[in-house]
């Protein structure tokens, strides 16, 4: 039997490790976040007398990313023998999509578009046009949803197909200006019959025009090309030039194979229209944290008043029927008292967890980190730092944990330090025991949202000052 070995390639959050999943029966994580696949992992299938073994790598933006996700993405990429990468593409972004696809295309590797979430993009009214895909850029492409399983055994012929099929290079059409200094360089080439190293000369006079390789014979030539293009772009930078066609290169695809029709409006667009506002947005983020410690402390009264009487009745109970009076208030007093004090905080932290959860869980906390990436700046923080902050209301361990989709080590290791300065969920007994034994019940909410927002407050100042001495360093943008 033979074996394909198969890579999946894609940004964050395209459904790879789904699609895999509902390939091979298997069980990857899968998660709504970035940064779910933090190392590589695979799943097996036997298919029409072959072996397909698929590898899922982390999401990687680009090629040229520089977080340990990327990383682990770009060196497989690089140094590992596979046989054929799969991108996964979501079909609601194709045009951010393509620009991860032009740079694998250029890998001069076989591989096949999988345009992933199409079930989705029908909902949203895009209309793709695969087969033009495929006609354009010369590699098979298929139209997949890992959700509804449409299309997944036509990629799998597909997989075999190509692993059959002879490789066909890559040869992408630049800007005018770019091909032209191309195009000069190709002719130095064959003036001085300089021996090729690629199979296509148009590659070669590409990686001497981008200094990916050096050859004295050909300096001068690339050299005077580079200044023009300098001159040209307005720019010094090779690398820069490059990204700029790159950038327009997929925007350019994107908009002749895709096409939305206007659709109604959804609850959801509607919701999100108001709940990212760029001046309500905020105060209602803060009016939501508000009614959730209010919620916390008018619903929990309601089982903490019953959880106190019938702790209060067992404790009462143990006195009447044990005579010994020593043993009789170690147990009520002691024991079953001790118990009830910790318990009768339960519901508290019961509600507060839920709302936190439900939260999370509908997607609100992914907007608030869109909507608060400006606020966090000012302090020295990523947008992307709200989501531990966030959690570390719930819980210290997990909020350290979810710094990882961080990518800049900076970012990661200022959202650690601040985290601290998030109350926990073990600190909520003790701000509830001293707020309701010095406050009035009415209040008590107020007072726990004050010493949230306090926290929350400092955290901020000391991610500023932290910023200015320790962690010194370039941002990075939300993406």
């Amino acid at each position: 039997m033979q074996k394909i070995n198969i890579i999946l390639v894609g940004q964050p959050n395209v459904g790879k490790s789904s699609l895999i999943n509902a390939l091979c029966k298997s069980n990857l994580k899968v998660g709504n976040f970035p940064g779910v696949t933090v190392e590589k992992a695979s799943a097996k299938i036997v298919y029409k007398n072959y072996m397909l073994e698929f590898v899922d790598l982390p999401g990687t933006y680009a090629l040229d990313g520089y977080s340990e996700e990327e990383k682990i993405t770009q060196n497989y990429i690089k140094t590992q023998n596979y046989d054929l990468i799969i991108n996964i593409l979501d079909s609601t972004n194709l045009e951010r999509n393509l620009i991860l696809s032009t740079q694998l295309l250029e890998c001069q590797k076989k591989m096949i578009l999988a345009l992933n979430m199409s079930d989705e993009a029908k909902k949203e009214g895009f209309s793709i046009d695969v087969k033009k895909l495929e006609d354009l850029i010369k590699t098979p492409s298929i139209s997949v949803s890992s959700k509804t399983k449409e299309n997944l055994n036509t990629l799998l012929d597909l997989i075999i197909q190509t692993y059959e099929a002879p490789f066909t290079p890559f040869i992408r059409v630049y800007s005018e200006q770019l091909e032209a200094e191309i195009e000069q360089i190709c002719q130095h080439i064959k003036q001085i019959d300089l021996e090729n190293p690629y199979e296509n000369m148009k590659i070669y006079a590409i990686s001497l025009l981008q200094n990916k390789i050096q050859n004295t014979a050909c300096q001068e030539s690339v050299k005077n090309s580079q200044n023009r293009l300098f001159e040209r772009y307005q720019s010094q930078s090779i690398d820069e030039i490059f990204k700029e066609d790159l950038l327009a290169f997929s925007a350019g695809l994107s908009q002749q194979i895709s096409k939305q029709e206007p659709t109604s409006s959804n609850i959801t667009k509607s919701l999100d229209a108001l709940l990212i506002n760029k001046y309500f947005g905020v105060p209602i983020f803060l009016f939501l944290m508000w009614v959730l410690f209010q919620l916390t402390f008018t619903l929990g009264a309601i089982p903490m008043d019953y959880i106190e009487m019938g702790f209060g009745a067992l404790g009462d109970l143990c006195k009447e029927h044990i005579s010994n009076e020593l043993l009789a208030s170690v147990l009520a007093d002691g024991i079953i008292g001790g118990v009830g004090a910790v318990i009768l905080f339960l519901p508290n932290i019961l509600i507060l967890f839920f709302g936190i959860a439900l939260l999370e869980t509908t997607g609100y906390m992914s907007r608030v980190a869109f909507l608060l990436d400006g606020i966090l700046y000012k302090f020295g923080l990523h947008g992307k730092s709200f989501i531990p902050l966030i959690t570390g209301f719930g819980c210290s361990v997990p909020a350290f944990m979810a710094t990882r989709t961080l990518k800049n080590k900076r970012d990661r290791l200022l959202t650690l330090f601040v985290i601290n300065f998030m109350s926990c969920g073990a600190r909520l007994p003790v701000y509830v025991l001293f707020i309701g034994a010095f406050f009035g019940g009415e209040q008590a909410g107020n007072y726990l949202f004050g010493i949230y927002i306090l926290g929350a407050f400092l955290g901020l100042l000391a991610a500023k000052f932290l910023k200015m001495t320790a962690f010194r360093g370039i941002d990075e943008n939300i993406a």
